[in-house]
């Protein structure tokens, strides 16, 4: 289903068409935005950053984003503001009122698929429009792009986004691996943990594989099944956003590297951050 305008469809179970397959430069799951330039205005808008190194990189990227609930409604937002080449939204479930406490949605929302709340929000504050909207779950042997970031709340869901990621890292020849990055965002209501691994990185896939990547019924005294709060999740957003800049940054050739630490963790009682290299 495919759309020509800058409006999204609403409430439409996406299924992706057969011919998604990994290194495709057009993704057709859910309706298709495309950009418009309205007379200069997308330039005012990224004029505060667009001198920054990272700037052409990011609009080179692709970006699946799974899971748009706590974690991935404001990874969305920001990420859609520095316009990248597209943004591939994933997630089955629809705006409920509860959200409301610790998501970035509305009470117009309710009711709406969150694919479809996040990227008609994304369009309206960002005039971001090169979005896919997937409304179903992620499943093994799904699409992938290099650049994939986790918003899941449960395990099981997060080890099938990775595993694919994992997969599609090691399908590329290993002087390219370098172009992947995997961020896992784990959110409580005072405290958080980010995750990042690099495509090269072995020794940080094999740390995260074995000891975090546990069970369901493990995480239920974990990040995953406390109550959120909207300022820690606009916290862990901007955090995962900004190693994702640092990524692409890295990737301008910088005599000093910015950081992409493995793992990043914050508590807000005692306003402590943590990196973990």
């Amino acid at each position: 289903m495919t759309e020509t305008d800058t409006n999204i469809a609403q409430d439409v179970i996406l299924d992706p068409p057969s011919n998604i397959e990994d290194g495709n430069s057009t993704v057709s799951e859910g309706p298709e935005l495309i950009p418009v330039n309205k007379g200069g205005q997308i330039e005012d808008e990224v004029s505060r950053f667009s001198s920054a190194i990272w700037f052409n990189k990011i609009m080179s990227k692709e970006i699946v984003l799974a899971g748009c609930g706590g974690i991935g409604s404001y990874v969305g937002f920001l990420i859609g503001r520095m316009k990248p080449k597209r943004l591939i939204l994933v997630d089955p479930d629809r705006v409920e009122l509860g959200n409301l406490s610790g998501q970035f949605y509305s009470s117009e929302d309710v009711g709406m698929y969150k694919v479809n709340a996040l990227g008609t929000f994304i369009a309206r504050h960002s005039s971001f429009t090169v979005i896919d909207t997937v409304a179903r779950k992620y499943r093994m042997g799904d699409f992938t792009r290099p650049i994939m970031i986790c918003g899941f709340d449960n395990m099981d869901a997060r080890k099938t986004f990775y595993s694919c990621w994992k997969d599609a890292v090691m399908a590329t020849n290993p002087e390219d691996r370098g172009q992947y990055l995997f961020i896992d965002g784990r959110l409580a209501a005072e405290e958080f943990q980010v995750f990042a691994i690099q495509g090269w990185d072995y020794h940080s896939m094999e740390r995260y594989e074995e000891e975090w990547l546990f069970s369901d019924e493990e995480a239920e005294a974990t990040l995953c099944s406390y109550k959120q709060t909207s300022y820690m999740a606009n916290m862990i957003g901007s955090v995962m956003t900004n190693i994702f800049v640092n990524f692409c940054a890295n990737e301008c050739g910088l005599v000093l590297p910015q950081e992409v630490p493995f793992m990043t963790t914050y508590r807000g009682d005692f306003m402590d951050f943590k990196v973990i290299r």
